[in-house]
């Protein structure tokens, strides 16, 4: 019986380790929540797969860099695609959007260093409490997978290796990283080549359509993994009434009032999920006291 369709509704990030070795890993499958992303634009076919990508990679990187907060992966630059951002908090509520230039055209395969011209890559860390954090990524190769290699190789002095894949349906990522010297059993020294070389013979329509532990156990069948608990992520977008009021301030009370005189009211759209936010004179008079009078 051919199974190559038993993920096709799974939203949940696994990891794994290698028994005897100092391998560790991750893997995510996303169907749903990656498709109410892509559903909140008319995105073309490659930028709706370059955006799973981005969120295939930032619900890896979020369950490795353990923080109370956000973690935000962001693309910018000078050419056809002019931002890509995507997010995910502690609860694994994921969200993201792109942003391109109207009658832009793409290849089938995006070469993200072409494509962002000058560009580069940020991860930011927002926790709860505390600073904000963020560190650039240069635009090393053609693929986001070989520029978060380089910021793990960078960052942490851990190789690591990563692959990426989406096809509109289904967004997926797997994950393998080398641990410490320290930490290193001594049982297998080959082990991490081994691990990798396998990896690579993995198949884009494997790694969207099966779940982790037949995926896995294609691989690593001769191996001895161990499994832990699987981890539901969703879409969920953190935009509200109060944080978009917020938002609205900061461009400064004698903007806004100037926009009142012209509009009677603010109408703001969140970005990331389309929801629709208004504000009368009456909803800002409390917050912006006599700046708000437009008479």
């Amino acid at each position: 019986m051919n199974d190559i369709n038993t993920a096709n509704q799974l939203n949940e990030i696994q990891r794994f380790s290698f028994d005897n070795t100092n391998v560790r890993g991750e893997r995510v499958i996303l169907n749903q929540a990656y498709q109410e992303i892509i559903q909140r634009k008319n995105y073309p076919a490659p930028l709706e797969n370059l955006l799973g990508e981005f969120v295939a990679a930032i619900a890896l990187l979020r369950d490795i860099i353990k923080i109370d907060g956000i973690l935000s992966l962001q693309a910018k630059g000078e050419g056809d695609l002019s931002a890509i951002m995507v997010e995910c908090d502690e609860h694994q509520n994921l969200r993201g959007i792109a942003q391109w230039q109207e009658g832009a055209e793409f290849n089938e395969q995006i070469s993200l260093k072409e494509t962002l011209a000058g560009g580069y890559l940020v991860i930011t860390i927002t926790p709860t409490n505390g600073r904000r954090y963020q560190g650039v990524v240069e635009l090393v190769g053609n693929s986001l997978a070989e520029c978060l290699e380089q910021y793990f190789m960078q960052s942490e002095q851990l190789p690591s290796r990563v692959w990426l894949a989406a096809d509109g349906s289904s967004c997926a990522g797997l994950f393998l990283q080398r641990l410490p010297a320290e930490q290193a059993k001594e049982d297998d020294e080959d082990a991490w080549e081994r691990f990798v070389h396998l990896a690579s013979t993995v198949k884009n329509e494997e790694l969207l359509k099966l779940d982790t532990l037949e995926l896995l156990h294609r691989l690593y069948h001769e191996e001895e993994l161990r499994f832990y608990d699987a981890k539901a992520m969703q879409f969920n977008c953190s935009c509200s009434r109060q944080r978009t009021l917020e938002a609205l301030m900061s461009i400064g009370a004698e903007e806004i009032k100037e926009i009142l005189l012209e509009q009677g009211e603010i109408s703001i759209d969140c970005q990331f999920c389309a929801e629709h936010y208004q504000f009368t004179q009456s909803d800002l008079a409390d917050i912006l006291g006599e700046h708000a009078n437009t008479h």
